[in-house]
């Protein structure tokens, strides 16, 4: 009798323990099972800014498959900005510049836990490296143009020409917008490494600050600039450093 009570005592002791450790092991966010996550947000590199979306699959809790997009702005160090000095309400423009860049990044990529967060108020460390097309979107600059010759008598606004465009006719910068059908691609090559450090007070919510390194390729330089100097700026390969914001949420299995 006694042999079977101290059975059933010691059977019930094993239960109670096992059932509390699978309560821990869901109530730690460390050690939750997700399926996928989804985030997005503002980023700035040295080039200029833009915005990033992100979606990972989890392919084991550390892990994970990601498909993202960046669009990102690319200015060239040679921009630099000018005004009209003879009228006061002359919007300010970037002498020498042809064409706006914008780049389109679709990228696939993976996303490894480093450190696991501990408790809500840790943070979660990854690195993430993500590969894919740079889609490079040249869109002419079109400037604001006095006519005939100063004091103007009339503005006409006109596709920048380095060859009849001055700084003594140019009355300042057109609407970006203008020259968006005339927008040209030029296909390249994307690579990124970042590390990530997630710090949402949750095990469902995402924050985090990213910082890392990219680099965008081109088979030819783009003709953001114009030659003015004798000298070719243009560029073939863009490398920057970038920090991103980001901001979403992990689904449980």
């Amino acid at each position: 009798m006694l042999r079977t009570a101290l059975l059933l005592l010691l059977a019930t002791l094993v239960a109670g323990l096992r059932a509390q450790s699978q309560e821990s092991m869901y109530d730690d966010p460390a050690r939750t099972l997700y399926s996928h996550e989804l985030y997005g947000g503002p980023m700035i590199h040295g080039s200029g800014w833009g915005v990033t979306f992100q979606y990972g699959k989890y392919a084991t809790a550390k892990d994970r498959h990601m498909f993202g997009i960046d669009i990102v702005s690319m200015k060239h160090p040679k921009e630099i900005k000018s005004f009209n000095p003879n009228y006061q309400d002359a919007r300010g423009y970037f002498y020498g510049k042809l064409n706006s860049l914008v780049v389109v990044r679709p990228t696939y990529g993976r996303k490894h836990r480093i450190a696991e967060k501990i408790r809500k108020s840790a943070v979660e460390v990854n690195y993430v490296w993500g590969i894919g097309p740079s889609l490079g979107l040249l869109k002419p600059v079109y400037l604001q143009i006095g006519e005939p010759a100063f004091p103007y008598q009339y503005i006409v606004t006109e596709r920048y020409d380095p060859a009849r465009h001055f700084a003594d006719n140019i009355f300042g910068r057109a609407s970006w917008f203008k020259g968006l059908g005339e927008m040209k691609l030029y296909p390249g090559a994307f690579g990124r490494f970042a590390f990530n450090f997630e710090y949402a007070g949750n095990n469902t919510g995402i924050r985090a600050l990213e910082a890392g390194v990219t680099m965008d390729a081109y088979g030819e330089k783009l003709p953001q600039m114009a030659d003015l100097e004798g000298q070719d700026y243009n560029k073939q390969f863009f490398l920057d450093f970038y920090l991103a914001l980001h901001f979403g949420a992990k689904k449980i299995r």
